[in-house]
């Protein structure tokens, strides 16, 4: 969201004027997430105690004066107190923003990102992804966050790694994808060397070699003659994965709804579905899993199993 069109949003907000459309925007943007962290400290601000007997006729000792010397009183308009409040807020996210330097990317269903770090390392989000990482320490820190998927190529320095929330992955200089969903972790190499970290385990993998853990189950490592991920050139490939994290990618690809009837989502699936073609990429899956569907409005897509 622009600053300006933040600003005004902000502004109805605090003035009480915005419309429920216009809310449901402020709400979804991440500056207003920024703002309602400071507004949430703020108010375990406390002001201090005042007597207000002894204030009042201290205030009238300092006041007296002749009549003659009066001058007219012009009463605050509400409106500009509210501005000068709407002012004082936007000042202190202003200065939040200035002391953040956390560097923020995500991608949408369907969408491909691609990222320039500080060194010229390069970074291509897949769908429904998000990327964090610190620009003002990188030099000295290369360490990112990531959620989803991402392909990396890393520049030669100083050791470089990806955190998630189900492991890491550390390298020096190197080509590597890193896939991560809920209790599922998996590594493609594609140059060089890197190191997984995941339950208290490490392994070392090099060019061609890839490992995957799903929940605490032993880790699964194969090897494969791609030069870049699949999914870069628009298709999702997969090697003996269970089911259930095939539809997980389906759901980010193309921001489905998967109903699924006793279907057994651990059977495992190899194979690949094209990123740009729902009808396809459905097909493609049931066929060999033996399964039917049905795609409603609204990416609404029911699974069965033909027997």
């Amino acid at each position: 969201m622009e600053n300006q069109e933040f600003e005004i949003l902000l502004n109805k907000f605090i003035e009480g004027k915005i419309s429920s459309e216009e809310l449901l925007v402020l709400e979804n943007s991440e500056e207003f997430s920024t703002y309602k962290k400071i507004l949430d400290s703020s108010a375990e601000f406390s002001t201090p105690y005042v007597d207000n007997d002894e204030s009042f006729n201290a205030f009238m000792e300092k006041t007296k004066f002749n009549e003659k010397e009066q001058k007219p009183v012009r009463k605050l308009n509400r409106y500009y107190v509210i501005s000068g409040v709407a002012a004082s807020l936007l000042f202190l996210f202003g200065l939040f923003q200035l002391f953040n330097t956390n560097q923020t990317y995500s991608t949408g269903f369907g969408e491909q990102l691609a990222v320039l770090l500080p060194d010229n390392s390069e970074v291509v989000l897949n769908s429904d992804s998000y990327l964090e990482f610190n620009k003002k320490d990188w030099k000295k820190n290369r360490k990112l966050n990531l959620k989803g998927e991402a392909y990396f190529k890393v520049n030669k320095g100083s050791k470089f790694e990806v955190i998630t929330p189900e492991g890491s992955v550390t390298v020096l200089g190197t080509q590597f994808n890193v896939n991560q969903h809920k209790n599922f972790l998996e590594v493609h190499c594609f140059e060089g060397k890197v190191r997984v970290a995941r339950n208290e385990k490490k392994f070392i993998l090099t060019q061609g070699d890839a490992v995957r853990q799903i929940g605490n189950a032993a880790f699964e490592s194969w090897n494969f003659s791609e030069v870049s991920p699949t999914w870069k050139s628009f298709e999702s490939s997969f090697k003996n994965t269970p089911l259930r994290f095939v539809v997980q990618s389906l759901i980010k690809t193309y921001g489905a709804t998967v109903i699924s009837n006793n279907i057994d989502l651990d059977k495992r699936f190899s194979g690949s579905f094209p990123t740009n073609d729902l009808e396809i990429a459905l097909k493609t899956i049931t066929t060999s899993m033996n399964l039917t569907y049905n795609l409603e409005e609204g990416k609404k897509v029911t699974l069965r199993s033909k027997e």
